[in-house]
């Protein structure tokens, strides 16, 4: 790469999609970048039709050359697939909306049937040797992405556009071009491809599938372009290390108030169009920032800093993780770092290739590895496999698929990929594969959109979520729960009862966790085992006991879009992790929630819970009526990638109202200010605990909660005849010659040396210790 397209901070990672939609009929500018991050998601008829295409060119990728495909299959096949947001859309609810959103999809249908089936032979694209959605990244250009198609042998690439390519009938027919932002995403991953597979970006055939029209362009490679979008990125790059550099609100703020009209309209553009749709995003925006009050202004421009902070040392930023310092995200660490880091399964055979089945899985065969490694993966786990024959070979310089765990045993490893991939020239049967965790923003996405969801809230939910004004007795209620007091078992359990027989009313529950969450499934089964209840989320990170209650899985018998409604109107109780709930904003389209229990609350940031608290439906009431928190603050706290100074607020008007550090959760702050106040209404204390004997429960009582825990009294917290103290502390110094800071090997033997006093102990009774009924629990996994 030449100085002109020098890269900024190559490691932080811009996805290609998000900056090419930086490229705009009315301007080019990095302003579009940070705008869309803040549009709520919607599931529009728009890109509903975009998601069609999609399907419909897999279909016809992977159809059998004999049968072909039949519309109304296709379709009914992407129903069962996306039941869901086809119900959500709102567009669709107007009758004749729905008729020519319809009518759009049999058009596009038609037109990519007759392009893979006439204008891809005549290009000399053979649709067997294609690869369907391959992932790229590159660390020396500083992007990302998932191109829809692309040769086997590199020869050719095509990206699929739903929408409109630019018309021009100035001449008296119709000429048709690419639009701007399609022929820039097309031109980088031309770039990537150069840049990680060592090839010439101009020799590559590159192609934009208009659906629309049809119409497959070939267009030309453009460094001046390239050149262009790399600026482009490095002026996105460069806001980004400053927001977070100066952390500081005032200076995010005046950066906020610079996304208006004027400044991203650098083409001065005017007319119908622009007035109609494409200037009304970007007003939306500025108004609704613009008539908020001062401390509202703060808040969200110190969360917003906030956010921007964490991600830039998530992908970037110098941090230790698991004894690796990572001058950027895990995948730029040097194998030794990797290992460990317990980040890396290396030296995998394909054992079983289901990638071109309907279930699209890969099956390998994991081998023993020395020194007792512990690779840090579990199922559920999203994941990047890529071809690893050597130590050069990196997910810098290879194609690499994406997928989730789906099995991990000891000797085999058992991936779902995203897609399925019918060209067998994809896999190397005589490689070796390594498999890494997938790097994904999708949190930081969620919180962003979150604080715009608080700032189209109403003026009474914005003031409570701030401590402006008082909670009405019954719409917040804050719970402590120290350990075993029984916050889900029990607490939960009651209120959920109580909610149930006192209320016709929908109930949302949430945790931080998909574990908590199959703990609450749990809870309501015991409740009752015939208790309807809908579960978010994915069948991976599932539970097998509960898949059942999964939504795909309720909604499987609904034919239309009705069924679906019905089902989501008659079921009273929505069960999920908060980042899925609020990953499916539809959701809150179809139902309002009379109380929301989150559990785990202190686990969970305050962005990462504003967008659900602040969330309206299309009629403009919040979808959330009341809440309660459970959580324990002086438990596990929230991850935070920020040090304590770093994240600390210094805002006077927003210490006013007791936030004084972002690395705190919500419901700390509002317990805090909710004591000082003297709200005793809206919070209250578990105290009984059941899971320790009294000796060992005095020390967090006393250090902790005011010596306020009591034992419940059970059979086990009975026990008195016990040789030793059941409470000791052991003062331990580093050997000096550990692997990392996370790991301490006098600290081991001391523990040895305490599991063998017990053995002898019950030896000298002539009893034998079962050593399955010791627990060993250590701070960090390389322990």
């Amino acid at each position: 790469m030449n100085d002109e397209n020098k890269c900024l901070f190559p490691d932080y990672l811009i996805d290609i999609s998000s900056l090419a939609e930086c490229f705009r009929a009315y301007g080019h500018h990095p302003f579009n970048f940070f705008l869309s991050r803040l549009l709520p998601k919607a599931d529009s008829a728009a890109i509903l039709l975009g998601n069609t295409a999609n399907f419909f060119i897999d279909e016809w990728i992977n159809a059998d050359d004999t049968e072909g495909v039949q519309y109304e299959t296709s379709l009914k096949k992407l129903f069962q697939i996306a039941t869901f947001e086809f119900t959500a859309c709102d567009d669709l609810k107007n009758p004749r909306a729905e008729h020519e959103f319809f009518a759009a999809c049999r058009k596009h249908y038609e037109n990519i049937r007759q392009t893979v089936a006439q204008c891809f032979p005549q290009a000399g694209i053979n649709k067997s040797k294609i690869i369907l959605e391959p992932s790229f990244i590159s660390n020396v250009l500083g992007l990302q992405g998932r191109l829809d198609m692309l040769a086997s042998d590199y020869s050719a690439l095509i990206e699929l556009k739903s929408g409109k390519a630019m018309e021009d009938f100035r001449s008296g027919g119709q000429f048709i071009h690419a639009a701007a932002n399609h022929y820039i995403q097309m031109i980088l991953y031309g770039a990537i491809l150069e840049q990680n597979l060592q090839l010439d970006a101009e020799k590559i055939n590159s192609y934009l599938l208009y659906s629309k029209y049809p119409l497959l362009s070939k267009e030309r490679f453009s460094r001046e372009s390239l050149q262009e979008a790399m600026q482009l990125r490095n002026q996105i790059v460069e806001w980004e290390y400053a927001i977070q550099k100066e952390n500081n609100a005032a200076y995010t703020r005046s950066f906020l108030e610079q996304i208006t009209a004027e400044t991203l309209n650098t083409q001065r553009l005017t007319g119908d169009f622009y007035e109609r749709y494409l200037r009304p995003p970007i007003d939306r925006f500025q108004i609704a920032f613009a008539i908020m009050n001062e401390t509202e202004k703060t808040y969200f421009a110190r969360l917003y800093t906030f956010i921007t902070k964490e991600l830039w040392l998530s992908k970037a930023g110098e941090r230790e993780y698991e004894g690796v310092k990572k001058p950027s995200i895990l995948w730029n660490a040097s194998f030794a770092d990797m290992l460990v880091a317990g980040e890396l399964l290396y030296d995998l055979k394909i054992t079983d290739n289901q990638a071109a089945a309907e279930t699209h899985t890969m099956t390998l065969e994991i081998p023993e590895y020395k020194d007792l490694y512990l690779p840090n993966f579990r199922p559920g786990d999203a994941i990047v496999l890529y071809e690893r024959n050597n130590e050069k070979d990196t997910v810098g310089n290879r194609q690499v698929f994406k997928g989730s765990i789906e099995v991990l045993e000891a000797q085999q490893l058992k991936i779902r990929l995203r897609y399925r991939q019918k060209n067998p020239d994809v896999w190397n049967v005589n490689a070796r594969y390594a498999v890494m965790h997938d790097s994904m923003d999708t949190t930081y996405h969620g919180m962003f959109k979150g604080l715009t969801c608080f700032m189209q809230a109403n003026r009474e939910r914005r003031a409570l979520l701030l401590g402006r004004r008082k909670p009405e007795k019954g719409e917040v209620f804050l719970l402590v729960g120290p350990p075993g007091t029984g916050k889900t078992s029990r607490a939960l359990k009651q209120m959920v009862e109580n909610e149930l027989q006192t209320n016709r009313t929908n109930i949302l529950l949430l945790s931080y966790t998909n574990r908590a969450v199959d703990e609450i499934c749990h809870t309501l089964k015991t409740i009752s085992e015939r208790l309807p209840f809908i579960r978010i989320g994915s069948e991976l990170n599932c539970d097998p006991e509960f898949r059942p209650y999964l939504l795909e899985n309720q909604l499987k018998s609904c034919t239309n879009r009705s069924d679906v409604a019905y089902v989501i109107e008659h079921c009273r109780i929505f069960v999920g992790t908060v980042a899925s709930v609020w990953n499916k904003p539809g959701l809150f389209h179809l139902k309002c929630f009379d109380l929301a229990i989150i559990d785990e609350a202190t686990q969970l940031l305050e962005p990462q819970l504003l967008g659900i608290l602040s969330v309206c439906t299309p009629a403009g009431d919040q979808a959330i009526r009341r809440w309660v928190m459970v959580g324990d603050h002086k438990q596990l706290p929230a991850v935070v990638l920020q040090s304590r100074e770093e994240s600390r607020v210094i805002e006077p008007e927003l210490t006013e109202i007791g936030l004084t550090n972002l690395s705190d959760s919500l419901f700390e702050r509002l317990f805090r200010s909710y004591q000082a106040a003297g709200i005793d209404y809206a919070c209250d204390f578990l105290v009984k605990q059941g899971r320790m004997h009294p000796e060992i429960a005095a020390f967090p009582s006393s250090h902790f909660y005011g010596g306020r825990l009591e034992s419940a009294g059970l059979p086990h917290q009975l026990e008195m005849n016990y040789p030793w103290q059941r409470l000791c502390f052991y003062d331990i110094k580093p050997s000096g010659n550990d692997l990392s800071e996370k790991t301490n090997r006098n600290e081991a033997e001391k523990v040895v040396a305490i599991c063998r006093e017990l053995q002898t102990y019950y030896q000298e009774r002539g009893e034998v210790f079962d050593f399955r009924t010791l627990g060993i629990i250590t701070p960090f996994r390389n322990q």
